[in-house]
């Protein structure tokens, strides 16, 4: 499979910008047998609730979170950066398109530092997608018609065109269960009072199934699977520090698909994210957060090994992935309860500034994360 390195030259561009700002962190003077001081990040000043990865721990902290996200995606199909209309994407061969589709995802968050140096993480999924297509074939009125197509055209063994929606007609599918889970070790590069840095290696595990099928026994839309299906290699840096009531950050990770297909015949295309952040501490339990990412992810390679459809879109690996620059918005909680064990509660709200996407797709309109944290 070939490697997408699209993006890496946004990924120094992005790191450079988020040049370290030296200043002083809170420190709590170390009992004189004690060989390093315990360095304090006030944890209103901890990044926005949709990065991962973000933060290490001290040896023999643990912590547990929960976490859930929500994308909407709606609107005029799009390819590249230009609106496509009805009669184009009919005349690309496709007879019904997405109106609209949910995703939401519910992660459980659980991280433990063996020492400082070391922090490990493991992050199961539960995911749940909805889409609604539309019909968008003028010759297709509904009557009469066999599957709803009408086009004369005899497709090969395993494929159909599927849906057979009246032009206008609409219709909502759904699909929802457990997703890949994300194992990860990160290691400390730096923790000094003012400039932090670490190492991540992450593992996706591929608990997310791929075989999910329409009532009539063909394969859903790619997107609406519940995992990649293959064992994927996560690395990424991530750099932060802070100065007085502010906080900033950087962070680039590239999830490689480490097979070539998986059991039902395709594999997703890489990806590399980028971000950078910075954070305000408004009170000692409060701070406001701002995040721009840059996100790049291949066209699917491979094919279906089983029945599927070829009536939208979605059904066709090269309309998958692209180019986003997201802009996001939150702010962090300290709630005030937990003692010595800060409950800490993040919210923050995301849109597409840029799109480019390949071939034809729906785009994304808005993201909403939250998350629930708390250091045992």
């Amino acid at each position: 499979m070939t490697m997408t390195l699209n993006g890496s030259a946004a990924a120094l561009l992005l790191l450079t910008c988020a040049s370290p700002v030296l200043a002083d962190e809170t420190m709590i003077d170390a009992p004189a047998e004690q060989a390093e001081p315990i360095i304090v990040t006030d944890v209103s000043l901890y990044p926005a609730a949709g990065l991962m990865n973000e933060h290490t721990h001290d040896g023999g902290e643990a912590m547990i979170g929960l976490r859930y996200a929500h994308s909407r995606f709606s609107g005029p199909n799009r390819s590249g950066t230009d609106t496509v209309s009805d009669a184009d994407i009919l005349a690309a061969g496709y007879t019904t398109r997405a109106a609209r589709m949910e995703m939401d995802m519910v992660m459980l968050d659980i991280m433990y530092a063996p020492n400082d140096k070391v922090t490990l993480m493991v992050m199961p999924h539960w995911m749940r997608h909805e889409m609604t297509m539309v019909g968008i074939d003028p010759a297709n009125t509904g009557m009469g018609m066999d599957h709803g197509m009408g086009t004369g055209m005899d497709m090969p063994p395993g494929h159909d065109h599927g849906h057979g929606l009246a032009l206008g007609q609409t219709m909502t599918h759904t699909s929802s269960g457990f997703g890949d889970t994300l194992a990860s070790a990160s290691y400390r590069l730096a923790n000094t009072r003012s400039f932090k840095a670490h190492a991540t290696f992450g593992a996706w595990i591929p608990t997310g199934e791929v075989a999910r099928k329409n009532p009539d026994g063909t394969f859903l839309h790619y997107g609406m699977q519940g995992g990649s299906g293959t064992w994927d290699i996560e690395p990424s840096l991530t750099v932060s520090g802070r100065k007085a009531s502010w906080g900033w950050g950087a962070q680039a990770a590239y999830r490689w698909r480490s097979e070539s297909e998986n059991k039902s015949g395709f594999v997703f295309g890489d990806r590399f994210v980028s971000n950078i952040w910075t954070s305000y501490a408004v009170s000692r339990a409060a701070s406001l957060t701002g995040r721009l990412a840059y996100e790049h992810e291949g066209a699917i390679e491979g094919h279906y090994n089983g029945p599927h459809n070829h009536a939208t879109p979605a059904d066709r690996q090269q309309n998958y992935g692209g180019d986003t620059v997201l802009a996001a918005f939150g702010v962090n909680i300290v709630l005030p309860f937990g003692g010595a064990m800060p409950i800490q509660l993040g919210f923050e709200g995301g849109v597409p500034i840029y799109q480019n996407l390949n071939g034809i797709q729906l785009p994304e309109k808005w993201r909403f994360s939250a998350a629930l944290t708390t250091t045992l």
